[in-house]
């Protein structure tokens, strides 16, 4: 189904260039939009020159200072953000520890019941010897 819209969407603008390319043929101008793309395309032009002049003022040594640099800053983000995340998420993330030796008490509310007559029968026993 998305390889349909895009196909429809790619078909459509196809044919919306071909109108307007016949368009500025048959008036002899260009429109609005292709003039703003011209300006555009100034303003990148600029910035690549900007990029590629500060580039060339760069040296290996300032590549291998700048990647550690990059790398250090990447590594405490990621850190940081698993610090925030393991407080947040503490008792989501941390394992339970069983105590083999807690009394875990009956297994069943029947074996519950015995064992607490066994205690009052016990209870019992002692305040009559007494």
């Amino acid at each position: 189904m998305i390889t349909f819209v895009v196909f429809i969407t790619s078909l459509a603008l196809l044919v919306l260039l071909f109108v307007i390319k016949s368009l500025e043929i048959f008036y002899g101008r260009k429109i609005f939009w292709e003039r703003q793309f011209e300006n555009f395309d100034a303003w990148i032009s600029k910035i690549l020159l900007k990029i590629k002049y500060w580039w060339s003022h760069v040296t290996f040594r300032n590549i291998r200072l700048i990647s550690s640099w990059i790398i250090v800053s990447i590594r405490k983000s990621v850190i940081a953000v698993k610090e925030r995340l393991d407080h947040k998420q503490s008792h989501f993330f941390a394992k339970r520890d069983h105590d083999i030796f807690k009394n875990k008490g009956s297994v069943s509310f029947f074996l519950k019941n015995v064992s607490d007559y066994k205690k009052s029968l016990s209870e019992g026993g002692e305040d009559k010897k007494n």
